[in-house]
């Protein structure tokens, strides 16, 4: 295993060459604190050198350093060397890090497209003004660029051109190709997206409006779930010897106990734990925050990892990624994928193979033992009661009573 990259002064002197020089020291701190190997940290820190010394040999100063600088350089250097993947993550933890030390200017927005600009306006509604979590910002984000892309594929805006027939024609070729859900969702995005556009009189008709309906089938499923020797299969194929077996075995718990989101599991903090009361706090859709109840296996859990597998690392994020950049998870999918491989090992394979199986199967289990409705909602933290109707379907003993008998036989 190769040891972790922790460089000396001296020997960085000889690289200190160029406009980043005096700033190479405090990058290599920062590359040694994510926890990057020796072999892999000295790549970038030689990276950043050369970069350095093409900078100095065209006598361009620190401060004009940008994303069009570093792409120049990166395509220089591709000519005559086969490109690396973590080229271009090295060069962006590279200008981060010097615009947070107020040595090179911030990205100019002015640079970006008409598309990009608009995009970045409607993120920044959907953040403050409707309050939605990064991670389904994310997802609205994505589809109204599908939107403006078919409509403006030059990325130059003229929404007063906007008409009907651009949104319905739209809609028609996305949903093609999409599941109902996907489609419902693009509908929905549309939708606001039109009605912001209206709001900041960027167009003066109503074209939200005019986006068709998905059939929606409420309640048309039965949630996908486990049974509760299946859940306890998942939870002990965490091998807890290890680090990354401590730090699974907690965020299952975290998901199979407390019926976490995969997103809320993601963005806790070190901070959230209140050890004195008993309390977890939990960030959740629509910027909610709840305190539920820390229980006894999953604060055992927790302690155990923070104790003995956690990285010492700079973020503040709960759950940090085995491997370098130490840093929290960058999406909810990292979760899901956790508990992907977890049901692979134990040889499961529901037809739902997210993280949201682990809560499905805690209402599951908690209405087969007697808990209500209103019961499983509160511990969901659902913010309408019609949202838990759906585990109705799945107490077939209750079913049982209320179905009509069959003339061909007993039920």
């Amino acid at each position: 295993m190769n040891a972790l990259f922790n460089p000396q002064a001296e020997d960085l002197q000889r690289l200190q060459v160029g406009p980043i020089g005096p700033h190479l020291q405090s990058f290599a701190a920062l590359v040694s604190q994510q926890g990057y190997c020796n072999v892999n940290g000295w790549l970038k820190i030689r990276l950043v050198a050369k970069l350095s010394r093409w900078l100095h040999r065209r006598r361009i100063p620190l401060n004009e350093l940008n994303e069009a600088r570093i792409a120049a350089f990166l395509k220089a250097r591709w000519k005559r060397l086969a490109s690396h993947c973590g080229d271009q993550i090295t060069m962006t933890l590279l200008l981060r890090h010097l615009r947070q030390a107020k040595v090179v200017a911030p990205p100019p927005l002015t640079n970006g497209s008409d598309l990009e600009l608009m995009i970045l306006e409607y993120q920044g509604f959907l953040l403050s003004e409707r309050s939605l979590m990064p991670s389904t910002t994310g997802k609205y984000l994505e589809a109204t660029r599908r939107f403006l892309f078919r409509r403006f594929p030059d990325g130059k805006l003229y929404l007063k051109k906007l008409q009907a027939k651009d949104v319905t024609d739209f809609v028609l070729h996305d949903t093609s190709h999409r599941g109902r859900r996907s489609a419902q969702l693009m509908a929905t995005v549309l939708r606001s997206f039109l009605s912001f556009l209206l709001q900041k009189g960027r167009i003066a008709m109503n074209l939200a409006a005019v986006v068709p309906s998905i059939p929606h089938q409420r309640l048309a499923g039965v949630p996908r779930y486990l049974e509760t020797r299946e859940v306890e299969m998942v939870l002990r194929s965490c091998d807890r010897r290890r680090k990354i077996g401590k730090r699974d075995y907690a965020i299952f718990l975290l998901l199979a106990r407390l019926g976490l989101r995969a997103n809320e599991v993601v963005l806790l903090t070190l901070d959230d734990i209140d050890w004195r009361n008993g309390e977890l706090l939990i960030r959740g859709k629509g910027a909610r925050v709840d305190r539920l109840p820390l229980l006894q296996d999953v604060g055992q859990a927790l302690a155990d990892y923070l104790k003995n597998a956690r990285p010492a690392c700079s973020s503040r994020r709960m759950f940090i990624q085995c491997r370098a950049p130490l840093e929290g998870f960058a999406r909810p999918g990292c979760v899901s994928n956790l508990v992907r491989w977890a049901l692979q090992r134990v040889h499961l394979s529901p037809s739902n193979r997210g993280a949201h199986v682990l809560r499905h199967s805690l209402a599951t289990g908690m209405l087969r033992n007697g808990a209500s409705l209103a019961q499983i909602s509160q511990v969901l933290r659902h913010q309408l009661p019609q949202t838990t109707e759906i585990y109705a379907k799945v107490d077939f003993n209750a079913l049982r009573a209320l179905a009509l008998p069959w003339m061909g036989g007993a039920l």
